[in-house]
């Protein structure tokens, strides 16, 4: 076949071409930091970066849901902490009251405290964490416990308007945990709270040692019950630290790996620019000569 000066013009610009394409390819992943800057720089490569990047945005999801559910869980076991101080003060004047030689009036101002105390209870049971009640289940905008008085003013009863709903969070794929505690539960149903609390209160106003001291081993399983609760909250806010700690040694891992096979490696590629300059530059001399007119030319 023969060369003609016109195909060898061609391929020379075709070749001069092909290498300032290579050497500004090179130069965009230095400009970027980035091996791959569009699907069809190489698209099993962009694949695998996508699906990376899938699993670390999916990452940081569960790990905001692990935030929140530690606070959840850490609100509650503080808030039950706080009932727990209250259940024992209340068994202390509980003891005071039942001695039988306080003095009515003594025991009166015993009754006082306790209602203070009651107080405190509906309080403690009416807690929220970032404006949501814990203890109310599903209903976490509307005041789960509610105070019910007689006509001297003094609370009667204390009403119940939760649900037992859990609210669960997904902490990972397909693992889902329940991050409240039945508010009606823990208060009311397995032993009322309210009413050991009332009790003790109008035992002690009436001057009835009998009375007060009935409520002294009352005192104790409603003691041991929150301590129950708390023990259970207590164990899955660690569940949820450790599931945490182990989450971002995920991330870790999935960032580095990401980062193979997105980012360049500097050096690596300064010196192939280099290199591809320098052929370039090479080509652009091969093409002048090459490309030089002839006498032939001036003569056509």
């Amino acid at each position: 076949m023969r060369i003609t000066n016109r195909m060898l013009n061609n391929n020379v610009i075709r070749n001069i071409n092909r290498n300032l394409e290579i050497m500004s390819r090179t130069q965009e992943q230095m400009a970027s930091g980035k091996r791959v800057n569009r699907p069809s720089d190489d698209p099993i490569v962009v694949a695998r970066i996508l699906a990376f990047k899938t699993s670390i945005a999916a990452n940081d999801q569960y790990k905001k849901n692990m935030e929140d559910a530690k606070g959840w869980l850490d609100a509650s076991e503080s808030a039950l902490g706080m009932a727990t101080e209250v259940l024992q003060r209340a068994r202390e004047l509980a003891v005071y009251g039942s001695n039988g030689t306080m003095p009515r009036e003594s025991m009166q101002a015993l009754g006082k405290e306790v209602d203070q105390l009651l107080d405190e209870m509906v309080q403690v049971a009416n807690t929220s964490y970032g404006g949501r009640y814990i203890f109310g289940g599903s209903q976490t905008t509307t005041t789960p416990f509610e105070k019910i008085s007689d006509q001297s003013g003094k609370v009667s009863s204390v009403d119940y308007k939760g649900n037992p709903a859990a609210l669960n969070w997904e902490i990972a794929p397909g693992v889902v945990v329940a991050v409240n505690e039945n508010g009606g539960e823990i208060f009311k149903d397995v032993i009322d709270i309210f009413k050991l609390l009332i009790d003790l209160r109008n035992g002690l106003d009436e001057g009835s040692y009998t009375d007060v001291q009935s409520t002294l081993s009352k005192f104790d399983q409603a003691i041991d019950h929150i301590l129950n609760i708390r023990a259970t909250l207590g164990a899955k806010s660690n569940r949820m630290e450790m599931a945490m700690s182990r989450l971002d040694d995920n991330q870790i891992g999935l960032t580095q790996t990401m980062s193979k096979l997105a980012d360049i490696d500097l050096a690596e590629t300064v010196m192939n620019y280099k290199n591809q300059e320098n052929v370039y530059l090479a080509s652009l001399a091969t093409g002048a000569m090459v490309l030089q007119p002839s006498l032939i030319d001036y003569l056509r």
